[in-house]
């Protein structure tokens, strides 16, 4: 029996062999998209590709099979070509590039989660919570962290360091990381009228931290967008969007509805996946649906088709009050947590959208992407706010690949493949041996390179410039990413001596890369734009902060987390706590372990200690949420500028920057906490000037080391 859970590699493998694989035979047709550089490109391509007999150079002569012309998307269309017709087409002056649809073929290009996840982790209560930076310090039993009996009830709502670390720049607890800090946690924004998409695995809907009829926050106000008065806020974009942006259709074909565990009225798994999949009006209303197909669909409106997997279903990528979902991901409940959960996430009050982006029963990521971008487009106004939610989406994962462990690399060199020098036996995940410093300080045996073109990209870039602000985790390999100005952008390596950085270039999972070594990857490169040092990255990119202090005085990053001067911030990550489901290896008890619907006991709702960027990047989406509420136009340079400008940059006497090197192999690089970038932002709760009453300066303290921070009810045990 396949087991679809895949705990493990070894068992993802074998779920991998049981999905459609890719045709071996070069000869046969196969799904490849075609990309082009501009709308009149692909115009061209696709008419001609279309013709019988045409005689233009590097276009097949017989006609080429279109099956899906992306109305979406002005700049690519998927077509049936052998491999020697992609090839073929490849050199046309106005294709940009031609891939393998590798959502067709997932027993050949399907990747292990796991390799994606970046998983190395007015009041806003009546009273005061406990808060706690560092659990092993303060000792895990004191906290309530148990993996039997119960927590009492003074730990209800415990928050750990998420919240009350990102209250003000300073860090509360910088004469005493072992500390408890009691605080009712004070905030400017809850996320009201924001649309906030966690994209990961998938997650366990019916866990307590979602349930909007059990306490939480004072001026939590729970509930979704649905119809039903549910009691679970979350909502899935894939099986639940469809009536958020087609409620005309679905209220007049009632037999496409049914009230959800926790009694929400949301489509039929069937008739959801109908809505994305059918360009026809017997699946969505005309105004969705192309004139050619008896609609009146225009712009946005007019988005073609979106294939879903069948397997993509409530039970597998959501789960319920009385059962955990079933494709097996550990990585999205305490994702969606700590960006939204009433009581681990900042944006408590936001719309809570999930998509399943990467785990068992997936859509594809590039689907996954034109999902998020045609939600955008077509939501509807709010009738309160008299516009549109903002979109922020959280994505705590990212590409990575094992590099070469001999070759030659060229530090500064240039990118011609002049300079360089070899290197050989190097472990990239121990860091040793017989390599420069600035390869061999990564902290992981995977790293991320940048993707060339190709259709994924594509969807990326389209979603950016539709204006969704994308988060993203700066990884976990203490891998330095840096600005298209900065020295080491172009640093890279190969496998011979002599070959510039373009032509240094491998395959892995159907995508094409760099071997950059110091460049942003996919997915946080998407957007980009502009060329050379020029090049502006658009997505948002967070690190993380360790919860012990750095030479006992200082905050510091946490030592396996990216650095460098692309990092746009850091937030609270190492040990912090969030909401579990059934496959967290430990699982913490909570005080509020169990609710009841219609009489009916839920299973039981756990915690556990989160880490790494995977956790630091939902907590800072949270809080920028809390910013868009008030900011509705933002867009992700205005995210930026208000980190820059009004967050602003950790004094030096309280935060650790370490040296930046800048020759390849000083012993610096053995400084695991060494920020490399002389301006690091830790991300709070600092104003917009945009807020629609301007709130009282908070309250400040000057600490001994000249620190100055806000404190409310602050007590050190």
């Amino acid at each position: 029996m396949i087991n679809t859970n895949f705990p493990n590699t070894f068992d993802f493998q074998e779920y991998k062999d049981s999905l459609p694989k890719e045709p071996t035979d070069p000869n046969s047709k196969k799904e490849y998209i075609v990309g082009c550089y501009t709308p009149d490109d692909w115009i061209h391509i696709h008419e001609v590709l279309m013709q019988d007999g045409t005689l233009e150079d590097n276009i097949p002569s017989d006609s080429i099979e279109c099956v899906n012309d992306y109305k979406h998307s002005s700049l690519r269309g998927r077509y049936l070509l052998t491999d020697d017709e992609a090839k073929q087409l490849r050199n046309h002056d106005s294709v940009e590039y031609v891939n393998i649809n590798t959502a067709k073929y997932p027993g050949t290009y399907e990747i292990d989660p796991s390799y994606l996840k970046d998983f190395d982790k007015e009041f806003r209560y009546d009273s005061t919570v406990k808060c706690v930076r560092n659990h092993f310090i303060y000792g895990l039993s004191n906290y309530g962290l148990v993996t039997s009996g119960t927590p009492d009830s003074t730990l209800k709502n415990r928050s750990s360091w998420n919240i009350l670390r990102h209250m003000q720049q300073g860090d509360p607890w910088i004469n005493d990381n072992s500390g408890l800090i009691e605080d009712r946690l004070q905030q400017y924004g809850t996320g009201k009228d924001v649309d906030l998409i966690v994209c990961d695995q998938d997650m366990w809907f019916g866990h307590i931290e979602f349930q909007n009829n059990l306490g939480g926050p004072s001026n939590y106000i729970g509930g979704n967008v649905l119809p039903g008065n549910g009691t679970c806020d979350l909502l899935d974009l894939v099986l639940d969007g469809p009536y958020y942006l087609d409620r005309d259709f679905f209220d007049a074909n009632p037999s496409k509805k049914e009230t959800r565990w926790d009694g929400t009225i949301v489509p039929t798994e069937a008739a959801a996946q109908a809505w994305w999949g059918n360009n026809s009006t017997d699946h969505r209303s005309a105004k969705y649906v192309s004139p050619s197909n008896g609609g009146t669909a225009t712009g946005n409106n007019d988005f073609g088709t979106i294939l879903i997997n069948s397997t993509y279903l409530r039970a597998r990528c959501n789960g319920s009050n009385t059962a955990y979902q079933t494709a097996g991901g550990d990585h999205g409940t305490p994702c969606a947590s700590q960006a939204y959960g009433r009581q681990y996430g900042w944006a408590y009050n936001a719309n809570k959208w999930f998509i399943n982006l990467y785990g068992a029963s997936n859509n594809g990521i590039e689907a996954g992407f034109d999902m998020i971008k045609i939600f955008h487009q077509i939501k509807p106004i709010n009738a309160t706010r008299g516009d549109k939610n903002p979109t922020i989406t959280s994505n705590s994962w990212g590409y990575r690949q094992t590099p070469l462990t001999t070759g030659y690399y060229y530090y500064r060199q240039g990118d011609n493949g002049t300079g360089g020098v070899s290197f050989n036996n190097i472990n990239w995940q121990t860091g040793t041996f017989g390599g420069p410093g600035f390869m061999t300080n990564m902290r992981n045996d995977r790293i991320r390179h940048e993707i060339l073109p190709g259709s994924i990209l594509t969807a990326g870039n389209e979603m950016i410039d539709a204006g969704v602000i994308f988060v993203c985790s700066a990884g976990n390999s203490n891998q330095k990413l840096v600005k298209a100005d900065h020295p080491d952008y172009n640093n890279y390596y190969s496998s011979s001596d002599g070959i510039s950085l373009n032509s240094s270039i491998f395959s892995s999972s159907g995508g094409n890369y760099y071997r950059t070594i110091n460049r942003q990857g996919f997915p946080g490169q998407i957007g980009s734009s502009g060329i050379g040092s020029e090049r502006v990255y658009k997505t948002i990119v967070v690190g993380a902060l360790s919860d012990s202090l750095s030479l006992s005085t200082k905050e510091s990053k946490v030592f396996y987390s990216n650095k460098g001067n692309l990092v746009d911030c850091y937030a609270a990550a190492n040990d912090t706590l969030a909401a579990c489901d059934i496959n967290a290896a430990t699982r913490y008890k909570r005080y509020d372990s169990h609710y009841e619907i219609n009489g009916q006991l839920s299973l039981e709702s756990n915690d556990l200690e989160f880490n790494g960027t995977s956790s630091a990047c939902p907590i800072a989406c949270g809080l920028i949420a809390t910013k868009l509420e008030y900011n509705r136009t933002w867009t992700y340079a205005d995210v930026k500028n208000w980190l820059v400008n009004n967050v602003g940059t950790m004094p030096p006497d309280n935060f650790y920057y370490g040296t930046e090197e800048t020759s390849a192999d000083s012993a610096g690089w053995n400084d695991y906490v060494a920020l490399h970038d002389d301006s690091p932002i830790v991300i709070w709760d600092a104003l917009t000037g945009n807020e629609p009453t301007p709130p009282p300066e908070p309250r400040r303290f000057a600490s001994g080391k000249g620190l100055v921070f806000r404190g409310v009810n602050i007590r050190y045990t």
